[in-house]
């Protein structure tokens, strides 16, 4: 199941093949030794043992110490070779689709759905072509059909991988079929902890320098595009050179003539 991680995250990530003694929730400073040595801020971490057989911990850290991380029991696990179809091109960034509920009412699942959404997205680029958007992983939150005094327990995550393969259609958008490559795998989670609230706080602030400067008087519409609003002064219309400047002034000067002459002729009855 690392290996299988290992590939989706390639060639970000970095596998460890040998076995090492540590127990992250009893003592985690190997595991941090470990993340600042690779130069990783993110980790996945598997075990097995008797008490707690195949689980998976997927976890963070923050200034070169431990954030917050989680633990799962790992169920119904199949690996990509058992699907035995064509795999997306190494490398390549993955859609990341969440789809229930829980991930925005329940608060250990809101904790799972950013734990994964950062193992599994990678960077963050400005713009994708439709052509290099090959796989997509979807993690789907399952509502358990327990009792009403056992609503309280945290839903199981359902995750699987699918490789996006594009067709031609009738419009310009390519017609859009899944097909499955693994891994699938389904998350209980067992333990966790929890990050400090300050040190949470300080680990999602976000530096001045990158934030974006508001530029006055510029928006954006409900479509992305830029729109900006000028404010001029009073215009003068008749200082104004267009096609008509002429004959609007001559027009002017007529009507002025005109009212003249009025004024300067004597009313009717005088001698």
């Amino acid at each position: 199941m690392l290996r299988d991680l290992h590939k989706v995250r390639s060639p970000l990530s970095t596998l460890f093949g040998r076995k090492h003694d540590i127990h992250p929730f009893e003592d985690s400073e190997k595991l941090e030794h470990l993340c600042v040595k690779s130069d990783h801020s993110l980790f996945a971490f598997g075990s097995s043992s008797k008490k707690r057989p195949f689980r998976l911990i997927i976890g963070r850290l923050f200034a070169s110490q431990l954030l917050d991380m989680q633990e799962f029991s790992i169920k119904d696990y199949k690996s990509t070779q058992s699907f035995k179809q064509a795999d997306a091109t190494l490398g390549s960034k993955p859609l990341v689709l969440f789809q229930g509920s829980a991930f925005e009412t329940n608060e250990k699942n809101k904790r799972t759905k950013s734990l994964l959404l950062d193992f599994f997205s990678g960077p963050k680029p400005e713009k994708l072509m439709v052509q290099g958007m090959e796989h997509v992983v979807v993690c789907s939150a399952i509502e358990s059909s327990a009792p009403a005094s056992a609503s309280s327990s945290t839903p199981s995550v359902l995750v699987k991988r699918f490789r996006l393969k594009l067709t031609k259609s009738a419009s310009k958008l390519p017609r859009t079929e899944l097909v499955e490559v693994g891994p699938s795998f389904k998350m209980e989670l067992d333990r966790s902890k929890d990050p400090d609230r300050d040190r949470w706080k300080q680990s999602i602030k976000v530096p001045k320098e990158i934030k974006p400067k508001k530029v006055k008087n510029v928006s954006k519409n409900p479509m992305g595009k830029r729109q900006a609003r000028v404010h001029l002064g009073v215009q003068n219309f008749d200082q104004i050179h267009t096609v008509h400047h002429g004959e609007s002034k001559r027009k002017k000067l007529k009507k002025s003539m005109a009212e003249g002459t009025k004024a300067s002729a004597p009313a009717q009855g005088e001698a």
